[in-house]
């Protein structure tokens, strides 16, 4: 079963300005009403820690803003090789400036077992064929959960807005060799958000 661990802390705030597609800013107001899931697999991360918010170091990365409330960052996904041929890998998630003490629940929404899944599109996210309503139903995002455990993976933030967490996530289901698309989003609340941040979509290669 895999397992997971995350920590949680605070970084001098970073100066490079954050840019945000087009193409995803004119969708993005749909994504906030889609419907969440629990989501398994993560255990201890042995990364190094980093300071940067918007790209924290890694493999792949996209940078993250606000579509709701306050906020922006970063995410990275660095795939690693294991004997057991399949998905393990160190996910890091920074925050700047977005709400003061505030615990954000981590979700994804991997594009893994239909077509177009490394188009760079995220059309799961996007609610658009083939992850549309009129497609097999799934949700668009699901959230990190622990096994065994009840309480998502999460990051707080401080009184100034800012929190990282890294941790390491595993999916025996995911086989070396895949491509897929995936976006992450952080909300503060799995029922009823009132802060929403959501990524850049990008492509992940499994070792």
């Amino acid at each position: 079963m895999p397992s997971l661990d995350t920590r949680a802390r605070c970084h001098a705030p970073r100066t490079t300005p954050l840019v945000w597609p087009v193409s995803l800013s004119l969708r993005v107001s749909g994504v906030i009403a889609f419907s969440l899931a629990a989501f398994t697999g993560c255990s201890d991360s042995t990364t190094t820690a980093d300071t940067t918010y918007d790209n924290p170091i890694g493999t792949h990365t996209a940078s993250a803003v606000a579509v709701v409330g306050p906020g922006e960052g970063g995410v990275s996904v660095t795939p690693k090789r294991v004997t057991e041929g399949y998905f393990v890998a160190d996910i890091k998630v920074r925050l700047r400036k977005a709400m003061p003490n505030t615990t954000y629940i981590i979700q994804r929404a991997p594009e893994i077992g239909r077509a177009l899944a490394s188009n760079g599109i995220c059309e799961r996210a996007l609610g658009l064929s083939p992850w549309s309503s009129a497609d097999t139903p799934a949700p668009a995002f699901v959230t990190f959960v622990p096994p065994g455990q009840t309480a998502p993976v999460a990051v707080t933030t401080t009184a100034a807005g800012d929190g990282t967490t890294d941790f390491e996530f595993r999916a025996p289901t995911i086989p070396a060799g895949a491509k897929f698309d995936v976006m992450f989003r952080l909300i503060n609340d799995g029922s009823a958000p009132t802060a929403v941040i959501l990524s850049q979509c990008f492509t992940v290669t499994v070792l």
